[in-house]
């Protein structure tokens, strides 16, 4: 069963990953969400990157829209190395290679879809989040989420989001949010390593710079989060119960 695979689903991660247009549930004519075979597969492969491999939904959702497989691969599968970790291609039925529905100035999953870079605002980081004022306020007191003004109210960009989910869920088991600091710290230490190879590159006088900059930043993005999650596994490894 999903629930002893991932006994941490709550209703607000469901909520909030069919507001991303992750999945989309049928509906009964009561209002309840109603789960077909592969909408299942497909949330168990969500929740697998997200606990195993890490993933950031932008990464997941790339994964189920882009790449595609004959079955939803274990995370541990390595495929061709110039592929995201654990892709293969796949027929047109998988439910990987099913795209939610969209429309421009529609909606999905109950959210407004907007033209653009997506923005949200303080009420909507914090329903499709879960988390609660004291916590938002204390994630932006470390700069772990910087919102813009626009006006006299503040916007949140989609990766703002993303952070906030995830401070959510590491608050939840017991870190507390001034903990998280040193996330932000050692992530602006990774980002000052990369950002001038890729500009190096970027700025090189061939028609392809850019491109190949954004593959090299893609790829050094991918390559740092497995060495993290490596180095993590293997500094915990003495508090799991030996085999």
């Amino acid at each position: 069963m999903l629930l002893e695979e991932f006994p941490d689903v709550t209703i607000s991660k469901i909520r909030f990953l069919e507001s991303q247009g992750l999945i989309a549930p049928e509906r009964t004519t009561a209002g309840y969400r109603k789960f077909t075979a592969e909408e299942i597969e497909r949330l168990r492969f969500i929740l697998r990157e997200q606990k195993d491999n890490f993933l950031p939904l932008r990464v997941i959702r790339d994964r189920l829209e882009g790449e595609t497989s004959e079955s939803l691969l274990r995370p541990e599968d390595v495929t061709d190395p110039s592929m995201p970790r654990g892709i293969r291609m796949t027929s047109p039925a998988h439910p990987a290679s099913r795209r939610p529905a969209q429309r421009v100035g529609g909606t999905t999953g109950g959210k407004i879809a907007r033209r653009g870079a997506e923005r949200f605002t303080r009420a909507e980081i914090l329903d499709t989040t879960g988390v609660d004022e004291v916590t938002l306020a204390a994630l932006e007191k470390i700069k772990l989420v910087r919102p813009r003004m626009l006006g006299t109210e503040a916007v949140y960009a989609a990766s703002d989001r993303d952070i906030v989910h995830l401070a959510g869920r590491l608050t939840a088991l017991g870190i507390e949010p001034r903990l998280l600091m040193q996330w932000r710290l050692s992530s602006e230490r990774e980002a000052d390593l990369f950002t001038p190879l890729v500009a190096r590159m970027a700025s090189e006088r061939r028609d392809s710079a850019r491109d190949d900059a954004e593959k090299l930043l893609d790829d050094l993005l991918s390559l740092s989060e497995e060495l993290h999650r490596a180095i993590l596994r293997n500094l915990t490894a003495h508090l799991r119960q030996p085999e």
